[in-house]
């Protein structure tokens, strides 16, 4: 683990890590944030990360939990198409340019991502949770991670 140094504590950042993401597919309509989110709720899972879009009359909902045994149990049980899927997350400093330098790493290794999200609180002190997707997410850790 790196330390960084800020001007008010030190802030750990954790090397890129490979983890699995649960991907479901469900009807694009009115409620199904809600009806995702109760369902994991339920389940009585935390949700660490959350990404959705829309293709075409489908919704997909990209989830990082605590718990994907029992996350994917509750979405079968609902019917729902839901497959694990390998993602690449990073924990960084909620500072200016942290994004910056990791995709700078990515795009000196001349890595093509397929699609990435993250979340930031904006809180001094505090980190961010960066998830990246390629078809090349071995390459994708060894170029952030050096």
């Amino acid at each position: 683990m790196t330390v960084i140094a800020s001007s008010t504590k030190e802030v750990a950042m954790s090397k890129a890590t490979i983890r699995k993401q649960i991907l479901v597919t469900a009807k694009n309509e009115a409620g199904m944030l809600a009806e995702i989110a109760s369902i994991v709720c339920a389940a009585k899972v935390n949700m660490t990360g959350i990404c959705a879009w829309e293709e075409g009359n489908q919704a997909k909902f990209a989830l990082l939990t605590d718990n994907n045994a029992k996350t994917m149990s509750a979405f079968s049980a609902k019917g729902m198409q839901a497959v694990e899927q390998e993602v690449v997350t990073i924990m960084l400093e909620d500072k200016i340019g942290s994004l910056d330098e990791i995709a700078q790493k990515i795009k000196k290794s001349g890595i093509s991502l397929d699609y990435c999200y993250g979340t930031t609180c904006g809180c001094k002190g505090s980190s961010s949770l960066l998830v990246l997707i390629s078809k090349e997410n071995a390459k994708v850790i060894s170029s952030i991670n050096g």
